[in-house]
């Protein structure tokens, strides 16, 4: 029932808060012990105007580098991007990447698509969709593989009619369903989402503590099912959220995660006392 309720708040784009958060990341004790789940835009890079348009800071992969080796190679990337334009933007990365909300992975070694991604369905649809976009300027059409996604940040007031035009599309398509992000609503398939993703691959890292980190209502469900599994979801943004901990930004984040990477300074022993 929690994986439904998940995924039914990851479609309509809203999340409860369940109470106060903790400032700051938890403290992880043991990386050697922990599966860490990242979100890229908004968490690990800043969102910008248009999706292309992001800066990757210099040191990003070194941290991520460094946080898979102490992990024993148990990071994941979980983003709505595209496979292809992550490894674009990570060439140096060679760990395991969720693109496309889970439509698409590469672990170990291996890229595959999820099953429930057949692209048929959308190419009926999606000359619909270039129409309605190429009449609303502002409004930017990114077309994956298994979904098509309508970003608004340029015209936020256009929110309403990109959500009724993806569910318009959906009355006929059972198993699609609309979800939303930071500023974009997305028409991808309902069995397809970054829950899902975290769950298969907790099968691999199972007897690990899980710790999801993401900014939007698209991370919600991984946020929620972390903590479900003992572990802890972390918050960037000051959105309402499940999730027990939160940073407020991407700069909070990478000084956090540098933090994790620093070894705990020895006990230094007290002095002896002289005695009287």
């Amino acid at each position: 029932m929690m994986r439904d309720r998940s995924s039914y708040y990851d479609m309509i784009g809203f999340m409860a808060d369940t109470g106060p958060t903790e400032d700051g990341l938890p403290q992880v004790p043991d990386l050697a012990h922990t599966a860490l789940f990242l979100d890229f835009d908004g968490t690990l890079v800043d969102i910008a105007e248009r999706p292309d348009a992001i800066a990757v800071k210099e040191n990003l992969e070194e941290i991520l580098l460094k946080l898979d080796e102490r992990t024993g190679g148990a990071v994941a990337i979980v983003s709505d991007r595209p496979l292809a334009d992550l490894e674009r933007r990570l060439p140096r990365w060679r760990g395991t990447l969720i693109g496309s909300q889970g439509a698409e992975r590469r672990h170990r070694g291996r890229t595959d698509i999820a099953p429930e991604a057949g692209a048929e369905k959308l190419a009926e649809l999606v000359d619909i969709v270039r129409t309605w976009a190429a009449h609303h300027d502002a409004v930017m059409l990114e077309e994956k593989p298994a979904s098509l996604a309508l970003h608004f940040r340029r015209a936020p007031e256009l929110q309403p009619d990109c959500v009724r035009l993806l569910h318009a599309l959906t009355e006929n398509l059972d198993d699609y369903v609309v979800r939303h992000a930071s500023m974009a609503v997305e028409l991808m398939p309902a069995r397809i989402c970054k829950r899902c993703a975290v769950e298969e691959l907790m099968q691999d890292w199972a007897g690990r503590i899980p710790v999801a980190i993401g900014d939007d209502q698209s991370d919600e469900g991984m946020l929620a099912l972390a903590e479900e599994m003992g572990g802890w979801g972390v918050k960037v943004g000051d959105a309402d959220t499940v999730a027990g901990h939160r940073v407020q930004s991407v700069a909070d984040l990478h000084r956090g995660l540098l933090s994790w990477l620093i070894p705990a300074p020895a006990s230094v022993p007290a002095p002896a006392r002289t005695p009287a």
